[in-house]
C-alpha cells in the first residue's frame, strides 16, 4: 500500500498531522470499504451535544473530537484520531481521550484507533492493551488482522464483542487509580464464586454511558458479614455452594441482594477475550431499594 512512500519524510518538521491524514490514513480508509456516504460511510470531526462522561459521581469533558467516525450498518463501528509524528498514540493522554469518545452515549463504538504516520495502533473499549499495534511500515505483514477488525462487512467475531465491557478498565482509561472508592447502594447478582482458599468473587452490571460489568473481590471476613446480611436461606445456599466443586452458587429465581463499598485494585487482569480489574470490597451493607451510587 505505502510501497513507494518514503517514510524518511516522517522525520520533516513539516511533515505534520494533516499530512498523516492525506498521505496515509485515507489510503487505509479506502482499503477497508468506507465511502462519504451510505451504510459504511466516513463522519468527520462528529461533535458531541453533551461532551461529557461520568467518571464516578462526577463529570469529565471529553476535550477531543478525533478526525474520523465509521459506520457500520448505519451505526458507530471505530473512531481514529490523526496526530503528528512527534505524538505517542500508546501510553499518553490522546489514548483517554479517544477512548472517552469512543464510549460516550452518543457514539458508543466498539473500537477506536490512533495513527501518528509512524504507527497505528487500535484499541477495544472492552480491553485495556492494544489488540493490534503496528508501524506503518509494516502494514502488509498487519493488513489481514487489520481488515478483519475494522471492515464494515466482517467486523470482528460478535462472539467476542458482544458482553459488557469491565468497569474497571473503563474507570482506569478515563484517569481512575488504585483506591478509587466504588459505592453501591443495590447491588443484584446472580451468582457467587470461589477463586481461590479465602478469595471470592461477584459481578455485577452498573449504568454510566452504557452497561459495565463490575467484579468485586472479598475474603472470608468480608464474606461472613454479607452471609449475615442476605436471607437465611440464601446465606446456607452459599455456604453449602461454596464447599465443593465448581465452587460456584447461582440463584435462577431470585438475586442476591446487598449493599457495597469497594476500592478498585491496582492489577489489570486478561484472559482469551477481554480485560478486567476488579474492585476490593470494604463493607457489605443492607440493601437498599431502587437506590445506586458511585
Amino acid at each position: 500500500m505505502f510501497s513507494e512512500f518514503n517514510f524518511n519524510l516522517l522525520n520533516d518538521p513539516d511533515f505534520k498531522e494533516d499530512s498523516v491524514r492525506e498521505e496515509l490514513i485515507l489510503p487505509i480508509i479506502k482499503e477497508l470499504g468506507y465511502q462519504l456516504s451510505g451504510d459504511a460511510r466516513i463522519v468527520r470531526s462528529k461533535s458531541l451535544i453533551h461532551p461529557y462522561v461520568a467518571l464516578g459521581s462526577k463529570q469529565r469533558k471529553v476535550s477531543i473530537v478525533p478526525d474520523y467516525l465509521f459506520l457500520s450498518d448505519g451505526s458507530p463501528y471505530w473512531v481514529l484520531d490523526a496526530k503528528s509524528p512527534t505524538e505517542d498514540i500508546v501510553k499518553s493522554k490522546h489514548v483517554e481521550q479517544a477512548y472517552s469518545y469512543a464510549i460516550h452515549p452518543e457514539v458508543r463504538a466498539e473500537f477506536f484507533a490512533l495513527c501518528n504516520g509512524k504507527e497505528f495502533v487500535v484499541y477495544s473499549t472492552k480491553k485495556f492493551e492494544p489488540i493490534l499495534h503496528f508501524s506503518l511500515c509494516d502494514i502488509h505483514e498487519n493488513w489481514e488482522m487489520l481488515f478483519r477488525i475494522l471492515n464494515p462487512e466482517i467486523r470482528a467475531n460478535p462472539d467476542v464483542v458482544n458482553y459488557h465491557p469491565d468497569y474497571g478498565v473503563h474507570l482506569r482509561r478515563l484517569g481512575a487509580e488504585k483506591g478509587f472508592q466504588f459505592i453501591g447502594l443495590a447491588i443484584n447478582t446472580n451468582h457467587i464464586s470461589k477463586v481461590e482458599e479465602g478469595l471470592y468473587t461477584a459481578s455485577t452490571v452498573v449504568t454510566t454511558e452504557q452497561e459495565y460489568a463490575l467484579s468485586l473481590d472479598f475474603g472470608q471476613r468480608q464474606l461472613k458479614k454479607l452471609l449475615k446480611i442476605l436471607p437465611a436461606h440464601q446465606a446456607k445456599k452459599i455456604k453449602k455452594g461454596l464447599k465443593r466443586q465448581p465452587y460456584i452458587v447461582y440463584s435462577k429465581d431470585e438475586d442476591f441482594k446487598f449493599g457495597v463499598v469497594a476500592e478498585m485494585k491496582n492489577r489489570i487482569l486478561h484472559n482469551s477475550e477481554e480485560s478486567y480489574l476488579p474492585f476490593k470490597v470494604t463493607q457489605f451493607m443492607h440493601y437498599m431499594e431502587s437506590e445506586s451510587g458511585e
